[in-house]
This record gives C-alpha cells, structure tokens and sequence, in this order.
C-alpha cells in the first residue's frame, strides 16, 4: 500500500500549525488476517437496539486539544507505536534513547510518585486518617504499582480491571470477613499466637471469591486479591470494616490518575483501552473499525513497548476473531 499521513486534526488544519510533526505510516494487515473479495468487504459486527442505544457516532475524543486528548489514551487513527512523545524537551529528547530504557525510567517515576499520592491521603489530616483511622496504605497497591507504571500494555492493568478488580476485592473482603467477625474474639485471632480456624478458612475464602467473582465479570486484576486477602487477615485493615471500601476506591482512582500522566508523556500510550479491546461506545465506520482493532492488537501482541517492557505477550482472542470476521 501506498504511503499515508497521520491524520491528527479532524478539523483540517495542517499537523505544524498546531504543534505537531508529520509522521508517515505504512499499514500492514495482521499476518492471520485472510484477504477478502472486494466485493465482499470487511464484515462488522451487528449492533443490537439496546447496545446502539448506548453507542457514539463518533469518538469525540478527537475534537479534543491533542495535549489534553492524550492523557487520556487517545492517538489518531492509523498510528502505530511507539508514538511521538511530547514535542518539547525534555520530552523530545526521548526520541533519541533506547525505548527500553524510557520505559524503565518511567516505571521507576510513575512507581515512586503513585506510592507517595496513594499514601498522602491516609498519612495527612483527611477523613481516612482522622476519621477512619487507617493505616499508612493497603499493600496490595504495590502490586497494582508495578502493573499500571511496568507493564502498561497488560489487559489486566486497563483502567476497568484496575478500579473495579479492586473494588470487588474490598467487597468482597469486608462482605465475607464481617459474617467470621461476628465471632468477638475474630480480632484477637489476627495476632496469630497460635492455629485458629476462623482466620485460616477466611483468607483462603476471600481471596478465592474474589478469583471466581472478577473472572465471571472480566475484571481480572491479581492486586484484587491482595485486597481481599488484607481486608480478612490485617489486623489493622479488619476493625476498618465497610470503610475499608471508599479507602480503596479513593486509591485506585488517584494511582490511576498519576498513570495517565506519567505513562503519557514519552512515546507510550495509557490506557490501550478503558472498557474493551473491541469498540464499545463508538460505532466506527467499517473501515476504520477494522484498521484500528488491527492497531490494537498489534500493540497488546506484538508491539515493541511489550518487548520493551518485558510483560510476555497475551492474545486478545476478541480482537483476532473480529478480524478474521469470526467474531459475533
């Protein structure tokens, strides 16, 4: 195919009077994508009544300044990874290091400064600390440190299974641990001076509801289990009971909304995508639907920003399905 330019403004004003350079995409087809008969043409998916109900015409996203649009994941279409990073320095610089090592830049960056805002708001003078007298943070927000800063293109460090994974773990957690902590003496039990079963069965309950619940609802996040597992056997975290929930929910959206910065800033893009690697919102034109699941898959499989990041590599079976045309 021939050569293209990057569209970054839909308004038709040229990419340099807004800021931005040109960039020159050569599109290839996925290697297991079939050639179809032109008259045939690349087949969607059906929208149903409920879901177009539900649905965008178009992703307004784009009519977005392109600083703000951004930071919050979205790249014109057509582009391929890893993308420009800001056009000023010492972001453009970046441009001029090996990617590996931007990435582990900032993942040591992003890992810092979302530790320090996660734990800011229960070691100052707020309702967490005052009021609910937690402790300095929930553990399980180190793991969730290392998939939203590391290993940024993982569907398990999208934005929806990173906040509700999380949430159904404290639910969960709280939910089950307060049905053991009718027994009075459940507390004294988390001193662990010797066996009790209360407190074995619990953690090892929790933890595996949690599993089953988030895989149910495809809301897989490994740090949720972690933050069922505190709700159930931290001595600290347990008397906090249904207050444990706002904590976390308070967390995972201030962690999160450091990673939209950070991770956006260099020539990395977060999140790859907030609900679905599929279109969930907007109902693309057939052509562009097809171009950018294409996109989307070679960025969660193959693309160098995984190889950078050292993440392994997962199949996102929606999104091959789709393109083969065997998706519903």
């Amino acid at each position: 195919m021939g050569e293209r330019q990057t569209r970054f403004d839909s308004s038709g004003s040229s990419p340099s009077a807004r800021g931005w350079s040109q960039s020159t995409v050569h599109p290839s087809p996925h290697p297991r994508a079939r050639i179809r008969h032109p008259s045939h043409g690349p087949r969607t998916r059906p929208t149903s009544p409920t879901q177009s109900r539900f649905t965008l015409s178009q992703d307004y996203r784009e009519r977005l300044p392109l600083l703000l649009s951004r930071f919050i994941g979205y790249r014109a279409p057509g582009t391929l990874p890893p993308y420009d990073p800001l056009p000023f320095p010492p972001f453009s610089w970046l441009n001029h290091i090996p990617l590996k090592y931007e990435v582990w830049l900032f993942a040591f960056i992003g890992s810092l400064g979302g530790i320090l805002v996660v734990e800011a708001i229960c070691a100052t003078n707020t309702v967490f600390r005052d009021v609910y007298k937690s402790p300095l943070t929930v553990t399980s927000f180190g793991a969730a440190a290392v998939l939203l800063y590391g290993v940024i293109e993982s569907p398990l460090a999208q934005p929806r299974n990173h906040i509700l994974g999380n949430l159904a773990g404290a639910i969960i957690g709280t939910a089950i641990t307060r049905l053991f902590a009718l027994n009075e003496e459940y507390r004294d039990l988390l001193e662990n001076t010797s066996f009790h079963g209360n407190t074995f069965i619990n953690g090892g309950l929790v933890v595996s509801v949690t599993l089953l619940v988030t895989l149910m609802l495809g809301i897989v996040h490994p740090p949720a289990g972690a933050t069922a597992l505190a709700a159930a056997t931290d001595m600290h975290i347990v008397p906090l009971s249904w207050h444990y929930i706002p904590i976390v929910l308070a967390s995972s959206l201030l962690i999160i909304g450091w990673a939209l910065i950070i991770n956006n800033l260099g020539r990395r893009r977060y999140p790859i995508y907030w609900w679905s690697p599929e279109s969930t919102f907007v109902v693309p034109s057939a052509d562009r639907a097809r171009e950018s699941d294409e996109l989307a898959s070679k960025t969660l499989e193959e693309g160098q920003l995984r190889r950078a990041e050292d993440g392994g590599r997962t199949a996102e079976g929606m999104l091959m399905e789709r393109i083969e045309g065997e998706g519903t």
